[in-house]
This record gives structure tokens, C-alpha cells and sequence, in this order.
């Protein structure tokens, strides 16, 4: 069935008509971030989770879609969150056991594990995971052994970026510092961890920025499960790396933001990433992987783009996954450059968009995957990608419909909704 959508004179025929309102009580940042995934599917159901914000404080809700039965479930509280970045980061194990980090923002994880397989209705009691930390991401090895990364905030003191390690039935272990700012005061590390199909091959992305800096892409990969780590050439690299010692993906442009990492089946990582929105107009995106010989190809998705989305831009967040068929899939935000402003966050034109490709050189289709509406932005898209012992063919997204908030305290009621990328023929 085909939909059609006006939306500034443009008519798109190919819009999405499977979404899901799973909430209308998210907060600012209710999907965000594209590093820490929200959305397994494991046999016949999908579990989602998301942040919501309520008169009681800030809530990590999660909801099943039972797909032999169509039927979602109600929605469950996983726990609390300290503010608008405690959102969740989901993973599972082998046996189906759903794994789970939320709360901080300059405070412990939170984890939690399901206490029943494939079921997000009830969970075992919560562990405390490190100090000072920020934006969780989480993936779960052959053997269930759990890598969780995270920022760790130190006041005037160089930030890190901590691996924390919990091998099968054992506690937590003491992180290992894996990257380190080399100045002190506020930076923001977004970093993203992606399994290479040996799953001893960990590939980390990393979004750096600070207040006297631009945005940065750095990558680094590890071939032993986070012992040791190394340039994208294979040279080693002391821990903890510094933005000297990674490999930045990217040396022509400034303001980068983003950089989702995917890994195709001959283990080649792909990282999606753009231009910042807020800084440099109109922004770009762009693909950029290893070929062969060591060296990085690029490749611009302007002229996908171009058709249909003339005069937008893409926005702050976008996400990749490649299926074990070596199709690629891709999410992001779009922004009206006629109607921007200075203040660009959260600006009430952004929409969600898919991209899928048979290969990295076919032409990319792209879908609209939010409703249009010019008084709602429509962002933080969140892809489904493999984190664990879970296999994506089409990926699901979630994204939050709904303004930003005056701070990270704001009570919201911001749409939260669901849907699912179409098969492409």
C-alpha cells in the first residue's frame, strides 16, 4: 500500500505506513543516542527500549511487538534514569537473555539482565557499572562475555573512554581506558563498538569533540575482544590512545558528527557520518570504509539525496547496519535549509529518512520514514543493528517526534514511534 503525504508542495508516495506510537510520554531525547542500540529481535519478537519522562522524574520504558501475533505488549519500566541522557543500550545473550545499561549522566551505569529469556517484562535486580559516566554502548561477545563502553567525566582532568568487562556469571571488571582526551574540561566522546564477523574484532568509532575544537571522527579496532588495539593500518597503540594516536577517518572536512559503524561480511568496517548541521550549511554525508589494499574509499550520498530532497540538509544524527546478505541500510535526519535558524537543535522541520543499497556501489533507494509535519521535529532516529547473539535482515527504527526541552531536566511529552524498513525490490 502506498502513501501519499503533502509536505511543502512535494508529494512522497513511498512514505512508511508501518509506524507505532509506543509513547507520548518521551522525553528530549527519548531515542537518542545512535551508539547505543535500542531495538532486538530474537525469534519472533521485538524488544524495544526508550527514555520517557514523567511528573516523577525521568523512566527506561520497553515494549515487545509479538510478531506471530502482531500485537505489542504493555509497556514495561526497566527503571529510572537521572535526566534526559540516561537513555538505554540493549544486548543479548546466547541463551536469549536481554541485557540492559541506562541512568547516568556524570553518575554509575545502571545493569540490569531480563530475568527470563526473549522477555523484557521483568528484570534482575540492578548493578552499579564504574563512576561519572555518559552514553552507554554495549555489545555481547561469542561466549556471553559483555563490552560495555562509556565516557568517564574527571572534573579539570583529561575524559576517558572506559571498556568495561563482564565475562559470563562473574562481576564487572575494572575498566580499561581506551581513549583519552589530551586537555582538560569538557569534551564529548559518542563512541560505538561493532563486531567483526570472527567476533574477536571489535571496531570503535569515536565522535570527539570540546569547546575549543571541532568535531572529529576517530576510529580504532581491537583483534583480540579489547586486550590490545590498534590503527586502522594495524599499527599498535598505547592505551590509553589519544586524537593523535587514532586514525581520523576524515582530514578534509571540519564538524563531523556521528560516525555509526557497520561490518560487512568480509569483516570491512563501513562508518556513515556528516557534517554538523549547526555549524557547517548545507551539511553532508557521507560512507567511508577499508578497501582491500589498507586505504580509505568514500563515498558522497548527495546524489541520493538530491532527488526529491532538494534544499535539505542532513542533521546531527544517522545510523548504519549491513544484513548478512550485504545489503546496507542507513538512517537520517533531513532539515529544511529554508526555514533554518541559528538554533538549529531540534528544529521543528527534521525528518527521518532510510536509505538501503544492494551493495556499497548500488544506488541507494530512499524512504520516508516519518509522518511529515512542520510543527513536530521528527529526530534521534535509532537503527537495529546486531549487538549480540541477534541477527537484523530489515532493520527496525525508532526515533523521538517531539521538541527538545530548555535543558536536560525537562518533563515532556514527546511522541515516541516505532517502525520497520520495507524490502526493496
Amino acid at each position: 500500500m502506498s502513501i501519499s503525504i503533502l509536505r511543502d508542495g512535494a508529494a512522497y508516495s513511498n512514505l512508511n505506513p508501518n509506524l507505532v506510537l509506543l509513547s507520548e510520554n518521551g522525553c528530549g531525547r527519548a531515542t537518542a543516542y545512535t551508539d547505543a542500540n535500542k531495538i532486538i529481535t530474537l525469534q519472533d519478537k521485538t524488544h524495544v527500549a526508550w527514555l520517557d519522562s514523567i511528573a516523577e522524574g525521568f523512566r527506561v520504558r520497553a515494549r515487545t511487538l509479538d510478531r506471530s501475533m502482531d500485537q505489542w505488549s504493555p509497556t514495561y519500566t526497566v527503571g529510572e534514569a537521572y535526566d534526559n541522557h540516561g537513555g538505554p543500550a540493549l544486548t543479548v545473550d546466547s541463551q536469549g537473555y536481554l541485557h540492559i545499561v541506562y541512568y547516568p549522566h556524570l553518575h554509575p551505569f545502571r545493569y540490569r539482565r531480563s530475568v527470563r529469556p526473549n522477555d523484557a517484562s521483568e528484570w534482575e535486580n540492578e548493578i552499579e557499572v564504574g563512576e561519572r559516566c555518559t552514553y552507554p554502548m554495549m555489545v555481547c561477545g561469542p561466549d556471553d562475555t559483555l563490552y560495555l563502553t562509556g565516557r568517564q567525566s574527571r572534573g579539570s582532568e583529561p575524559w576517558y573512554v572506559n571498556l568495561y568487562i563482564k565475562p559470563p556469571n562473574v562481576p564487572w571488571q575494572e575498566p580499561i581506558t581506551v581513549f583519552q582526551d589530551d586537555e582538560g574540561g569538557y569534551v564529548c566522546f559518542q563512541q560505538q563498538l561493532a563486531w567483526g564477523q570472527d567476533y574477536r574484532t571489535l571496531h570503535m568509532t569515536l565522535c570527539i569533540f570540546d569547546e575549543n575544537r571541532s568535531y572529529t571522527i576517530g576510529y580504532l579496532r581491537s583483534p583480540d575482544s579489547g586486550k590490545t588495539w590498534e590503527r586502522a593500518d594495524g599499527t599498535p597503540v598505547s592505551l590509553p590512545a589519544t586524537r593523535e594516536t587514532v586514525t581520523l577517518i576524515d582530514t578534509e572536512h571540519k564538524d563531523l558528527s556521528s560516525g555509526s559503524t557497520a561490518v560487512d561480511t568480509e569483516g570491512t568496517p563501513h562508518i556513515l557520518y556528516c557534517t554538523c548541521p549547526f555549524y557547517s550549511l548545507p551539511s553532508e554525508a557521507w560512507i567511508i570504509w577499508l578497501d582491500k589494499s589498507g586505504k580509505w574509499c568514500r563515498r558522497s550520498l548527495a546524489a541520493e539525496l538530491s532527488k526529491g530532497w532538494e534544499g535539505w540538509s542532513p542533521g546531527p544524527s544517522s545510523a548504519l547496519h549491513i544484513a548478512p546478505d550485504g545489503r546496507i541500510f542507513g538512517v537520517l535526519s533531513l532539515l529544511n535549509l529554508d526555514t533554518l535558524s541559528e538554533n538549529n537543535w531540534g528544529h521543528k522541520s527534521s525528518e527521518i529518512i532510510g536509505l538501503q543499497a544492494p551493495d556499497i556501489d548500488g544506488k541507494f533507494s530512499v524512504e520516508l520514514l516519518s509522518k511529515p509535519d512542520e510543527s513536530v521535529p521528527h529526530w534521534f532516529p535509532n537503527l537495529e543493528r546486531p549487538t549480540g547473539h541477534n541477527h537484523v535482515d530489515h532493520p527496525g527504527v525508532i526515533y523521538t517526534a517531539g521538541v527538545a526541552g530548555e535543558g536536560c531536566d525537562d518533563i515532556l511529552s514527546n511522541g515516541v514511534y516505532w517502525t520497520q524498513m520495507r524490502s526493496q525490490s
